[in-house]
């Protein structure tokens, strides 16, 4: 703010200055052209008069009587910073002993001139008198001017600079009192322990600090979300993984205490299921872990494309189970991450899959209307009573018709994934009459 202020006063002085100055050129400039036309007015008659017997070749004084004693002490008041000369026919006829030495002006110049002589700038009015057939030049040093302006500004400039040392005070006063607010807000918000979420409150500061106050408290509420989410992540992956890890622990210790070959391998083999299900299980948590905070980008997706790639994923996994795999209909490009668009639809497949008996078929049919971009995936399984259908996004949520080695993570990945993506998921009967489950992912049009 002092910066700022200086920076305002010098340049109101700048602008005082080229004001003061242009106006006093053009007072002095007046005064120029005033005296100008009172020489000739008062010399007119003197020079038609005399001027017919002066010689060409003659220089008039001022003790030539060219002026009476009256004219005389008029031009005396010119004094040594003013000068006035006469010419005719580019001699010099009469002229002050204070004027410059300069060369005759052209018989026809008429206006200002400005001259430097030596170390002193002359500012000089020619009036040409041609019934008289001479050029009247009246003119003054500049540096009178320039001494008027200094005392212009001066009295201008000495009342703002005694008031600029009480604006600051004023200014100095009234943020110091605006930022103790701030500092109380600052104080407040630093003094609170690392896991102290709480909101603050807003009515008990200023009203130009409350969008301050409520843009803190949104920042909060960010970050307890988050540490709730992570909070959750823990508590899921400590119950998950506990009971795999201590059955795996179980079957290592099975393992090395059985001496019969082929129990022995059995147990082999049902250990490496287990570490399969556990990594399974894991890669699960971790994708859960990554949804939580992810922050829906602006890209575009080919539903179609990344239900193909999706298919491709699950077709090894779906022959081994003997269950077909159909792609049909159109789809549209659709807002969102095509990774995260690819991991929703793998998954959604990937529960058909388990859950549809072997010889039957998982049909993923695409649809566009005029919001959104739908993928529906259909099996022939054993499908989810409508009282359940709403627990099963939850985390570990396994029905009662629930088959296979899930961990109940599948449908809660989808739904978190397409709420990140701003989409739709839903779960119903299938449409044709046969059993079995249809789920909805609905995804934004990239155009509408």
């Amino acid at each position: 703010m002092t910066i700022l202020l200086l920076t305002i006063v010098v340049t109101v002085c700048a602008m005082m200055f080229w004001t003061t100055r242009a106006e006093v050129d053009k007072v002095y400039d007046g005064q120029l052209i005033t005296g100008a036309n009172v020489l000739r007015a008062l010399m007119t008659d003197e020079i038609k008069e005399r001027g017919q017997d002066i010689p060409s070749d003659a220089t008039l004084e001022i003790g030539d009587e060219w002026l009476s004693a009256e004219d005389r002490k008029a031009f005396d008041a010119y004094a040594d910073w003013r000068m006035f000369r006469v010419w005719r026919e580019d001699r010099l006829v009469l002229g002050s002993d204070t004027a410059p030495r300069l060369p005759a002006p052209p018989r026809d110049q008429q206006g200002f001139q400005t001259s430097r002589v030596g170390s002193k700038t002359w500012r000089i009015f020619n009036l040409p008198v041609h019934e008289a057939g001479v050029v009247i030049q009246v003119g003054e040093r500049t540096s009178i001017r320039s001494v008027l302006v200094r005392r212009v500004l001066l009295e201008l400039a000495i009342p703002l600079l005694l008031v600029l040392p009480v604006m600051l005070g004023l200014i100095w006063l009234a943020l110091n009192d605006g930022l103790r607010a701030v500092r109380a807000l600052v104080s407040a918000i630093g003094g609170r322990g690392a896991r102290d979420l709480s909101p603050l409150d807003t009515e008990a500061w200023p009203v130009d600090l409350r969008p301050l106050a409520e843009s803190v408290n949104d920042l909060l509420s960010r970050l307890e979300r988050s540490y709730e989410h992570e909070r959750q992540f823990i508590d899921s992956a400590a119950h998950q993984l506990r009971t795999p890890l201590a059955a795996l622990n179980l079957q290592a210790q099975l393992i090395s205490e059985e001496d019969d070959p082929v129990e022995r391998a059995a147990q082999v083999r049902q250990l490496r299921e287990g570490v399969a299900r556990a990594s399974e299980l894991t890669e699960q948590l971790l994708t859960l872990a990554r949804l939580g905070p992810q922050i829906t980008r602006d890209l575009t997706t080919d539903l179609r494309a990344e239900a193909t790639a999706a298919l491709a994923e699950i077709a090894v996994v779906a022959a081994a189970k003997g269950v077909a795999l159909a792609l049909e209909g159109e789809a549209c490009a659709v807002k969102g991450d095509p990774a995260l668009a690819r991991l929703v639809l793998a998954n959604l497949i990937e529960n058909a899959v388990t859950h549809a008996p072997a010889g039957s078929e998982v049909l993923v049919r695409l649809s566009v209307d005029r919001r959104f971009g739908w993928v529906t995936v259909a099996d022939q399984g054993p499908g989810i009573p409508p009282a359940e259908r709403g627990r099963v996004f939850q985390r570990f949520f396994r029905g009662a018709n629930a088959t296979g080695l899930g961990s109940g993570l599948g449908l809660a990945i989808v739904e978190e994934a397409a709420r990140v993506m701003n989409g739709r998921v839903s779960l119903d009967d299938r449409d044709d009459g046969e059993s079995g489950l249809e789920a909805c992912l609905g995804l934004p049009r990239a155009d509408a």
